[in-house]
């Protein structure tokens, strides 16, 4: 089953992680201007429902600009009969596809148009069907479309969650369903800041590896918020509500990555270390949009996710199937990692 349109780098200490958080921004960006994700502002000419608007005066950089073009239903593809090189399908049946023309990357998306990038950073066009739904075509942007550019940075975009603890980012990854958000939620409850959820954005130089929040809140389905008893705003139109809780401001080093193993209920919770090899190929599995790169590219994913899995623990971690050991999970996690004062919790 695909990936869900809806789901959607020697180490030192960090500073006191309250320093590196900010309180979460409002969601509600109901007009064009400039929206903040991934650590840098996006400058649009049309409404992005669900992503946070810049604050007035932010001197963050532009990073990139969406300028937005109405077609007719039905035209929308790959122009000048472009063959994609790329591919990837979403759980609903939605295709996505890539292809390269000498002007730029064409991301070409079965109902919310084609995104047309000229360079890692820069002018993104959307040909855009008339009446498109823009929550879906923000839901893209964020899960498809700038974890691409991002690449083409790079940077390598894993399925994921994150948290920032007292020692540094600690990422969660898994096959959609089984719990990253769920236990990045629970680790906010017990005081740690978020970081990222659905994309996580690593980077890695001179053998540290960094993440780039995205600057979106988390978002679980409503009965599981209810189960954990975690304070939430209404559901969304997809069931799903915002988690209260702080957001991480500023690229964070990574402390560890976490590959989810879910074992029995009462088994104990413990982790083992993956030796490069296997801990390159978790990376490489669990990429956003490994798919979309195709198989020119692959020699080059691989490499990156060898450059990261060096740089970083990566861990099995298992992880009882019953919620009632959620708090067991996450005394483990933040024992590991110097869990943070009980004086920074901010969330009921």
């Amino acid at each position: 089953m695909g990936p869900s349109r809806h789901a959607i780098a020697s180490r030192t200490r960090n500073p006191p992680f309250a320093a590196d958080v900010t309180p979460p921004a409002s969601d509600a960006h109901a007009a064009p201007g400039r929206v903040r994700v991934f650590g840098g502002i996006l400058a649009t000419d049309r409404p992005l429902p669900g992503l946070p608007a810049a604050a007035i005066g932010e001197d963050s950089p532009v990073f990139w600009s969406l300028v937005t073009c109405d077609v007719p239903h039905g035209t929308v593809g790959h122009s000048d009969g472009l063959q994609p090189v790329g591919r990837l399908t979403y759980s609903d049946g939605t295709l996505v596809t890539r292809a390269t023309r000498e002007s730029g990357e064409e991301i070409s998306i079965s109902d919310t148009g084609r995104f047309t990038l000229r360079g890692p950073h820069g002018v993104i066009t959307h040909d855009a069907p008339v009446a498109v739904d823009r929550a879906a075509a923000a839901l893209d942007l964020i899960g498809v479309v700038l974890p691409y550019a991002l690449h083409l940075s790079g940077a390598w975009c894993i399925h994921a969650s994150a948290v920032l603890t007292a020692t540094g980012a600690i990422a969660f990854v898994a096959p959609r369903g089984t719990g990253k958000s769920t236990l990045a939620m629970a680790c906010m409850r017990a005081g740690c800041a978020l970081v990222a959820d659905d994309v996580v954005v690593l980077r890695s130089a001179a053998g540290t590896v960094t993440v780039t929040p995205s600057g979106l809140p988390l978002r679980v389905h409503e009965r599981t918020a209810q189960t954990v008893g975690a304070a939430t705003d209404a559901a969304d139109e997809w069931g799903k509500v915002r988690i209260s809780g702080r957001l991480a401001a500023h690229d964070v080093a990574l402390a560890a990555i976490y590959v989810l193993s879910p074992v029995d209920a009462s088994a104990p919770v413990e982790r083992a270390p993956r030796a490069t090899r296997a801990a390159a190929l978790a990376l490489l599995a669990n990429g956003k949009i490994t798919e979309l790169l195709g198989a020119d590219a692959a020699g080059d994913a691989l490499s990156r996710c060898v450059e990261l899995a060096h740089a970083t623990p990566v861990y099995d971690l298992a992880v009882p199937r019953d919620l009632d050991r959620l708090r067991d999970v996450t005394t483990a996690l933040l024992g590991w990692h110097d869990a943070p004062p009980s004086a920074t919790r901010t969330v009921a």
